[in-house]
């Protein structure tokens, strides 16, 4: 495969991807998810690298991309958008389909409300609502799954972020087994707390509405997630319902990470959705 490296600021690589995994073409489908290491992702790229050309891009205050200092001048909305489109620019793509998963999915309607002509689709996986204070439900919605020695933890004010994720993430899951399959796996260094934290300021503020921004956008989306997602289907119908040219699709069984919990199912509704033919 091959792998290119994008130099903004003349500081960082922003599309040099683990493994080499980083291939271009018209068309491409680029997975962003902001405050983790872009790594958690490789299996959706590489299946769907089975049909589409995939890039995978390792995001400003992430994996190798590490500008001199973080904080609200370097991280921010404005400069991963910027980022994004450089890495556009620099692999000569006119339109290109971006999926991202949870904050991620926030951050491609973004981009596609900054830059609608170069956006071809969009896939969304266990997005937030457009609306901010639609996801109030999310946390209840993954305590009322942890079971109560879970819920002690969490309540340690002593506990690291780190260790919060690997105790709260059955909440995140239909199946607690592939819960634990993924804590086994996580990497605390893959987890960039302060970017984490920068971003999702900008992503979700309290008074957040990105219905305006987007009501002119007419390119198709995909909506998809599992049906017992804390981002639950009433915050995918929200989403579903503010997109003109939007599917939505929610899997039984399943939580926030389809591709772990109903893997068939939800490569099966991904495919089907980028063969479809579009308008240019």
């Amino acid at each position: 495969m091959e792998c290119h490296e994008v130099i903004r600021e003349g500081v960082y690589p922003i599309s040099k991807c683990p493994g080499g995994f980083c291939r271009q073409s018209p068309g491409s489908t680029r997975r962003v998810t902001p405050g983790f290491d872009c790594d958690y992702m490789l299996p959706v790229a590489r299946e769907v690298s089975k049909a589409n050309q995939a890039i995978l891009v390792e995001l400003r205050g992430t994996g190798r991309s590490l500008p001199g200092t973080i904080n609200g001048d370097t991280v921010n909305l404005k400069t991963y958008i910027a980022d994004l489109d450089a890495v556009r620019n620099h692999l000569k793509i006119n339109r290109w389909t971006l999926l991202g998963h949870s904050a991620g999915a926030m951050l491609a309607m973004h981009y596609a409300a900054a830059h609608p002509e170069h956006v071809d689709r969009l896939v969304l996986v266990g997005s937030p609502p457009l609306v901010t204070s639609l996801t109030a439900a999310q946390g209840d919605n993954a305590r009322m799954r942890l079971l109560p020695d879970e819920l002690r933890e969490l309540a340690n004010p002593n506990l690291s972020r780190t260790e919060g994720i690997r105790i709260a993430l059955p909440g995140s899951f239909f199946d607690r087994s592939k819960a634990a399959e993924m804590a086994a796996a996580f990497k605390p260094d893959s987890l960039h707390q302060e970017v984490m934290a920068l971003m999702f300021k900008e992503l979700l503020p309290p008074d957040g509405d990105l219905r305006p921004s987007l009501r002119d956008f007419t390119r198709p989306v995909l909506v998809v997630t599992g049906r017992q997602d804390p981002l639950d289907p009433g915050m995918q119908y929200e989403t579903h319902l503010a997109l003109k040219n939007s599917t939505l699709e929610l899997i039984p069984r399943c939580g926030h990470f389809p591709w772990l919990e109903q893997p068939n199912e939800f490569y099966r509704i991904v495919h089907e959705f980028l063969r479809k033919p579009t308008a240019r």
